[in-house]
């Protein structure tokens, strides 16, 4: 019952046009993760899970067991949580240094794709061209932010 529930939730919300700067906000274990609501491939239930995949490959995985809640938010609270720096990301002085080859993506703060790019081991992208802000940075599954 609670499967048919929530799927009927989630098909309401893309279906009134919810998907705009918005995002789906699990909390569990006293925690949040939040994903833009554009980037949200599906959702299922699996091996006593919710599981969300999006649009570029990732898969986040929620026991049921830690699961309390799932709202739609304006604003992405879990970004707070995120690193400023990774092992493969650093940004520096307007620079993001890139260690490794890869499919690097960059989102605004609303979850919209800002650029994507195939990058080589040693690459430095510069976010002159970009206005001050917050900023997703993703790379062979790591993430971090950049204050610009």
């Amino acid at each position: 019952m609670k499967t048919k529930f929530f799927l009927a939730v989630m098909l309401l919300a893309f279906s009134t046009g919810m998907m705009a700067d918005k995002y789906l906000t699990v909390t569990y274990n006293g925690a949040e993760e939040s994903i833009s609501l554009p980037l949200v491939k599906r959702i299922f239930f699996q091996d006593d899970c919710i599981k969300v995949t999006t649009t570029n490959g990732e898969t986040h995985t929620f026991s049921l067991s830690n699961f309390e809640k799932i709202t739609f938010t304006e604003s992405a609270d879990a970004i707070k949580s995120l690193p400023e720096q990774e092992e493969n990301l650093t940004y520096k002085d307007g620079k993001l240094a890139v260690k490794g080859d890869g499919l690097l993506r960059i989102y605004g703060m609303s979850g919209t794709l800002i650029c994507i790019a195939q990058v080589k081991d040693g690459a430095n992208v510069s976010f002159d061209n970009l206005p001050a802000g917050v900023y997703i940075v993703s790379k062979d599954g790591k993430t971090i932010k950049v204050r610009k």
